[in-house]
């Protein structure tokens, strides 16, 4: 079977030489949103009537349609989003949690940036690192592989999209239990993300803001 199964694949770039994976096997449990936003939503029937009103100028295919009360028109933009919401426990059962640095059967063998088969409250604070020191956005940063959205690095085969998802992470909440010390809660918010073409995209920012300095005169 293509594809991830019962478990997922979270990338996180620090910088260009250093990459987190951390493998989330453990109760598992995957949320999937999507919110649409319409360019004209629920509200064709409103613009009929003022047109009804004062003008004539809708064509008399829409103006002769049969509109029933509280059904609309729709016109979709493609605005909106699609968030994944994760909600797991991770342990030290062996799972890679970092950029594989450290020798996963040494507990002891912890780095600020991998705690593979550490103890969960150094997976927990080194996880809490990649998030802030990160940064997830439209540069491709932050990677999730799951179900069919993987490219085959993490899987026999890749899924049917042929590659992870790009995603911001808006929220992430890890939670250590001393009642429960073999293992952290984690809630994770996601929001796919598109990814900015390769180009200079802070060298075209700067540009822009030096061509809008020169049209602003001296004071």
């Amino acid at each position: 079977m293509p594809g991830l199964r019962d478990t997922a694949v979270l990338e996180i770039d620090l910088d260009d030489s250093t990459t987190g994976v951390f493998e989330l096997q453990e109760d598992l449990t995957d949320t999937g949103t999507v919110q649409k936003q319409y360019l004209l939503s629920n509200r064709g029937q409103y613009l009929r009537e003022a047109y009804d009103i004062g003008v004539d100028l809708l064509p008399d295919e829409v103006e002769e349609a049969d509109l029933e009360d509280r059904k609309g028109y729709h016109v979709d933009g493609g605005a909106g989003g699609y968030q994944e919401q994760l909600s797991f426990k991770a342990g030290a059962e062996g799972a890679q949690w970092g950029d594989g640095s450290t020798d996963p059967t040494n507990p002891d063998d912890i780095a600020k940036t991998d705690a593979t088969g550490a103890d969960p409250v150094a997976m927990k604070q080194v996880f809490e690192w990649y998030v802030t020191q990160s940064r997830s956005d439209s540069r491709g940063g932050c990677r999730l592989h799951i179900g069919e959205w993987t490219d085959g690095s993490h899987s026999t085969e890749a899924g049917v999209f042929g590659q992870p998802l790009p995603v911001a992470i808006t929220e992430a909440t890890v939670t250590y239990d001393p009642d429960d010390p073999g293992a952290i809660e984690v809630t994770l918010e996601l929001e796919w993300t598109a990814v900015f073409p390769d180009v200079d995209l802070q060298g075209a920012i700067n540009d822009g803001l030096d061509d809008l300095a020169e049209l602003i005169p001296d004071f």
